[in-house]
């Protein structure tokens, strides 16, 4: 864990934003972007998600300042111990303490596990965003805000890429700057900004952030691929090329996605069961369009109707259309859903796991 010494001070947090770091060109950017994109919408209370890293700091820094120039008091700072490395939870004390001195509130939450079940980072992350959202609910707020900024946003870009994925899975990141889950907006309000932004905003504020060695160890994909990009931006790969690329990217997508919904308005029909679940109905065409078409539609209804913050995975959405198409196939299940073959239409519900 990497923190500032004991030189750590007790300042009022007020003086800390306004006098004399809104003088810091840089940090008064951040900050101006930052409030303009929470200014766009309507929101009922905040949750802040702080990892500890130095980009959640930068994220605490910004939504304090917010708070304070708002004269808005909900606020919620919350840090999730996964208990993934044995100093996991001294690092979220000491977390919550220096926070305290500057006048943040840090709630901890600890994942307790069985301890003969083997957590993975993917499990930590279903973990931290069922606890985010279990959160928000009991506390009456509609919105969660997350430190993901334009590193993130490349390294994604490249992992979907050496994954095989589709257009669609390249540019998804795209639309993570703001979307709605279960009726909480998910807001990553730095995606303009890069790691090394984030760095400077936490080193000249909190002077301090828990660093995981984790990011570090080429035994993860993500890492390997910080490594690659890295060596990339030495051969010429710089932020304004990578936007180009993309934005060309996006407007294909863009194009495909408007024949993804006419698919879905014009031969499917959604309602509610017995239970008071969602259900779906899908007519012959539905299957009459290309490949590309059929398969977003049928994977954007599957997770309509499981309500899963992460699409089921591409090749096992294939495979089922394939045997559906070839009527091999009755009765299934897949990402949290039911699939059943009736004549010539396909009924999809949500699985119920007793």
């Amino acid at each position: 864990m990497k923190k500032k010494s004991s030189s750590v001070k007790r300042k009022n947090l007020k003086n800390l934003i306004f006098s004399p770091h809104t003088q810091n060109k840089r940090i008064k950017k951040i900050y101006e972007r930052f409030e303009f994109l929470i200014n766009q919408k309507e929101f009922n209370g905040y949750l802040v998600a702080v990892s500890g890293g130095a980009d959640s700091l930068a994220l605490t820094y910004l939504s304090k300042c917010y708070q304070i120039k708002n004269k808005n008091n909900n606020f919620h700072y919350v840090h999730v111990d996964h208990k993934l490395r044995d100093s996991s939870s001294n690092e979220a004390q000491t977390l919550k303490k220096i926070l305290k001195k500057f006048k943040i509130e840090c709630r901890i939450i600890t994942w307790k596990k069985k301890k003969n079940t083997k957590k993975t980072q993917s499990d930590s992350r279903d973990y931290r965003l069922k606890v985010f959202e279990s959160f928000c609910k009991t506390k009456k707020i509609n919105t969660l805000l997350l430190g993901h900024h334009f590193d993130d946003f490349q390294e994604n870009f490249f992992i979907r890429l050496l994954r095989g994925s589709g257009l669609k899975g390249l540019v998804s990141f795209h639309n993570y700057r703001s979307l709605q889950r279960n009726n909480i907006n998910i807001v990553r309000p730095l995606l303009d900004f890069s790691k090394e932004d984030l760095l400077y905003v936490t080193k000249n504020t909190f002077n301090f952030h828990i660093d995981d060695p984790s990011n570090k160890s080429l035994e993860y994909l993500r890492s390997r691929v910080r490594f690659m990009i890295n060596n990339l931006k030495k051969n010429g790969l710089d932020k304004k090329k990578f936007k180009m690329t993309f934005e060309n990217l996006i407007s294909s997508n863009n194009s495909i996605e408007f024949f993804v919904q006419k698919n879905i308005n014009e031969n499917s029909n959604i309602s509610l069961s017995k239970n008071n679940n969602r259900k779906a109905l899908l007519s012959s065409d539905f299957f009459s369009s290309t490949d590309e078409v059929i398969l977003r539609s049928f994977t954007k209804i599957l997770q309509d109707i499981s309500g899963r913050y992460f699409p089921a995975r591409g090749k096992r959405v294939s495979k089922i259309i394939d045997q559906i198409r070839e009527k091999f196939i009755l009765k299934a299940t897949i990402g949290g859903c039911v699939i059943e073959k009736i004549e010539n239409s396909v009924v999809i519900y949500k699985e119920i796991i007793k």
